[in-house]
């Protein structure tokens, strides 16, 4: 019997010990890059629950014209919130970008929408540090030292990992805590989605909607065909972050699919990751561009 209750002891703490190293994991903080243009800080920081702690902070070049970007080749940086989607290196990359490159989303769908145009938007480096001087002298990238980016690529995940670009950083809002109105938001559309409320669900868009080549009109159409055919939709949401800058806000998470057709059979199954963009209409969020990139099993 001692020797049974020691075994059973240490299975207790061996289950102890993966349960708080999953919860652990779970609450893990994501790396965010936040950037104020008007004082040329780039911070790179922990994201936890709407909250930035920042772990280093240095000088950035930014953009020759002042403002937002709007037209290729205006040479100002853009505003918003961005993901550095994949990393480019010598020789690949021009000598002038040093000696590497994190490439941002540029132009989002939020962009799209509203018209805006250029591409090849960085955060790079330089092999001319005199450059670094000055505060405004790139085509619109972000630029930083050599040593600096080598800093920030081992915080960086490709994909995943945001860039928030400011034309000023709010004063609070590095502490700024969690978004309770956008989560409320968020979890009020997966559950329109999941119990096929199609009125509630189509109720979180925005009247200027558009994805994969379909309006607001379109997507309801689309969502209520797929009712028809399923008996149920599970989303399974995991890894949701909520980002919010003055011009929109943006909720990114692992998505995780299933459905059951109405014969009983297996339905659609993926996985991928989800960015919504989220803007104010009537004072109220709703979704204006969302985008879907599958993950490998």
């Amino acid at each position: 019997m001692r020797g049974s209750s020691g075994l059973s002891g240490t299975l207790l703490a061996v289950c102890v010990f993966f349960v708080s190293t999953a919860l652990h994991a779970a609450y893990k903080p994501t790396t965010a890059i936040v950037v104020d243009k008007k004082t040329n800080k780039l911070f790179l920081t922990e994201y936890r629950d709407g909250q930035y702690t920042t772990i280093k902070q240095y000088h950035a070049t930014v953009g020759r014209v002042k403002g937002d970007k709007e037209d290729e080749g205006d040479l100002k940086t853009p505003e918003g919130i961005y993901i550095l989607h994949s990393r480019t290196a010598p020789p690949q990359l021009k000598a002038k970008f040093g000696v590497m490159a994190f490439n941002l989303n540029y132009p989002n769908a939020f962009d799209q929408i509203a018209g805006r145009t250029g591409f090849g938007i960085m955060l790079h480096a330089t092999n001319e540090p005199e450059r670094l001087k000055q505060n405004y002298d790139s085509e619109g990238c972000v630029v930083v030292e050599n040593q600096e980016i080598r800093e920030i690529e081992k915080q960086i995940r490709l994909g995943l990992t945001p860039m928030l670009i400011f034309a000023e950083l709010p004063p609070d809002f590095m502490a700024s805590g969690k978004i309770p109105e956008l989560k409320g938001f968020f979890e009020g559309w997966i559950n329109a989605w999941e119990t096929e409320n199609i009125n509630s669900y189509i109720d979180h868009y925005h009247s200027d909607f558009s994805a994969q080549g379909m309006n607001r009109k379109h997507w309801k159409e689309y969502k209520a065909s797929l009712n028809k055919r399923y008996s149920t939709i599970k989303i399974g949401p995991e890894d949701v972050r909520y980002y919010k800058h003055p011009k929109y806000s943006v909720v990114t998470f692992t998505q995780n699919y299933r459905s059951t057709m109405k014969n009983g059979w297996a339905g659609h199954k993926s996985r991928g990751t989800k960015i919504l963009y989220v803007a104010e209409e009537s004072g109220k969020p709703k979704i204006i561009a969302e985008t879907y990139t599958t993950l490998m099993w």
